[in-house]
């Protein structure tokens, strides 16, 4: 971005100065082509139009809600012009499932998740057949954003955090190496910070 910008710049230190003459020598368009211009932009707004309606029939057909075609910006709707209903279908419900995660609910269409690790977020849930342990996974810039994202649930005692009991290290009450509050070894519970033993 930097190099394209200073060549921008370049390009226009390089130009001839525009003066009153050669302003007043450009060509002032012809009524015919503004008048072209205008139906032409008509037309766009037309088919954006019949694109949102589109749309708006196939996502009450797949029982999704109105919003996501309402919250389209006007190219991304009209954009959807010449492709196929099966395709339209699959981009819909491809923005809902993200509607969903933005909101830290896990889609639908996962059917009952499992938990898995992922080295950037820890414990997240993931959909039945992922690998348990993952590198990256689809709530990672999510986490980024600052979003909150559901947790599964996870046992102190297998926590590379957890501070066993001294009295009763496999089963007494334990603290934690991040200040979090004392939990039994083997209480489900949900926790960001959690980590495996080795990971």
């Amino acid at each position: 971005m930097g190099r394209l910008l200073e060549r921008l710049m370049r390009d226009s230190q390089g130009a001839p100065a525009a003066t009153v003459a050669t302003v007043a020598t450009v060509a002032a368009p012809e009524p015919e082509s503004v008048a072209e211009s205008q139906v032409s932009q008509g037309g766009e707004v037309e088919n954006t139009k019949v694109q949102r309606a589109r749309l708006l029939t196939l996502v009450a057909d797949d029982l999704l809600p109105a919003g996501l075609v309402h919250s389209l910006d006007d190219a991304d709707a009209a954009a959807c012009d010449g492709l196929p209903d099966d395709t339209l279908r699959v981009y819909l419900r491809y923005l809902e499932r993200g509607r969903r995660m933005d909101a830290g609910q896990i889609p639908p269409e996962w059917g009952e998740p499992v938990a898995s690790f992922c080295k950037g977020c820890g414990p997240v849930p993931l959909w039945k057949g992922c690998p348990p342990v993952v590198m990256a996974c689809p709530w990672c810039f999510r986490r980024n954003a600052g979003e909150a994202i559901p947790r599964p649930l996870v046992a102190c005692g297998d926590c590379r955090h957890y501070l066993p009991d001294t009295v009763n290290p496999p089963a007494g009450i334990g603290g934690c190496e991040l200040g979090h509050a004392g939990q039994w070894p083997m209480k489900l519970h949900r926790c960001k910070d959690w980590r495996k033993h080795h990971d």
